[in-house]
């Protein structure tokens, strides 16, 4: 049935509050406006500083530069473990936060990342209590002087790779690996925050056919993310991609692991079916006001009575979004109706009823990570 806005509209709500137990410093995000940064409220275990241990850096070729000098092709990285890596490619140098390298040490290739200043211990303690973890790519080597991390080099993205010819059976077996990695974080109070494709990561070999076999699936970047208490969440920031973000974090309101797999069910969408649900073009996602053409198709596709008014309650009259929702759902009285997925008459069935369960507008209705992977979609043949 089409959804038209409810008739009672609680129109009295409260804003939800993250209960914050701490409050780290130097907790610099490079991808939050200022205002976001100075508004954050973190919820996060509390830290406990690693053991020191200064990192001896050398070069025949070249000193090592400073720590805001970009490293040149042919710098020697002697890290933590005392190995050293040669920088073979600078792959970014988006001044004054994010440099990436490929690096090598002896046949292996490596990435080389420089982190966020100030974060590389809380950084590390994250990392580490998801290191044994298959599906999540994690520090293998640092460098704490110049806080950089080593990570293992992949062949190609998500992103990349469900543009090639995969199987269906290959498209769900690289989401559930993915999803198991999400299940590894949030068994650890860990909320990605920016779950997208391209930070899902593959390691492949291809035939001379040009067939692949998947041989690892990692999430990746975990910059972004935070250790919550179980019942934690950010709040003030608005985490992650404009086309992946849940309807919350558009509304800068409460934001955690439900967050999470909201966005894993729209890059479920886009490997299934290859489409971006919430790519409106370029000029509009591009717009002062891209926020009203993105929000609108959440509300269409994703939208239910019960969901919309948790989502309402969740982000509170006081919040701008507020009245921003009331105008987009009574477009849908005097425009085009809500086209909701659950109608999507060319989507597999199972398939579209795991959608629905994970991209409720209300966090609280969502099916947690582990529900998603117990699905029948993900069970059947």
């Amino acid at each position: 049935m089409p959804l038209a806005p409810p008739l009672s509209l609680r129109l009295s709500r409260s804003i939800a509050v993250a209960a914050a137990t701490a409050s780290p410093p130097l907790l610099v995000r490079r991808a939050l406006p200022l205002l976001a940064r100075a508004s954050l409220t973190w919820t996060l275990l509390s830290r406990s500083p690693l053991p020191s241990s200064r990192c001896i850096t050398s070069s025949a070729a070249s000193p090592l530069p400073t720590q805001e000098e970009l490293f040149t092709p042919g710098t020697i990285l002697r890290c933590d473990s005392s190995r050293d890596y040669k920088v073979e490619q600078v792959l970014s140098d988006r001044l004054p936060y994010l440099f990436v390298y490929r690096v090598s040490h002896g046949t292996t290739q490596y990435i080389a990342k420089k982190m966020i200043k100030g974060e590389f211990d809380y950084q590390m303690k994250l990392q580490g209590l998801v290191s044994s973890s298959p599906n999540v790519r994690t520090v293998v080597d640092g460098n704490r002087e110049h806080e950089i991390f080593i990570y293992p080099f992949f062949l190609g993205d998500l992103l990349q790779l469900s543009q090639r010819n995969l199987a269906p059976e290959t498209r769900k077996d690289i989401l559930r690996s993915a999803l198991r990695g999400l299940i590894d974080l949030h068994t650890k109070y860990i909320s990605h925050n920016d779950i997208k494709p391209n930070n899902i990561l593959l390691d492949y070999e291809e035939g001379k056919n040009g067939d692949l076999t998947i041989k690892s699936v990692q999430i990746s970047d975990l910059d972004d993310s935070v250790i919550l208490s179980p019942e934690g969440a950010v709040q003030g920031p608005c985490c992650g991609n404009q086309i992946w973000r849940s309807p919350e974090a558009w509304a800068r309101a409460r934001q955690s692991f439900p967050s999470d797999v909201f966005s894993f069910a729209i890059v479920m969408i886009y490997v299934v079916t290859d489409r971006m649900v919430f790519h409106v073009g370029d000029d509009l996602l591009n717009a002062e006001d891209s926020w009203r053409h993105i929000l609108r198709r959440h509300l269409s596709y994703f939208g239910d009575e019960d969901g919309f008014n948790g989502y309402m309650d969740l982000i509170g009259e006081e919040n701008p979004v507020h009245d921003r929702v009331i105008g987009l759902m009574n477009d849908f009285l005097t425009g085009d109706g809500p086209q909701s997925f659950q109608n999507w008459a060319d989507i597999d069935p199972t398939f579209r009823d795991l959608i629905v369960k994970m991209t409720r507008l209300d966090p609280a209705l969502r099916i947690t990570a582990q529900q998603a992977i117990e699905h029948p979609w993900f069970n059947e043949a």
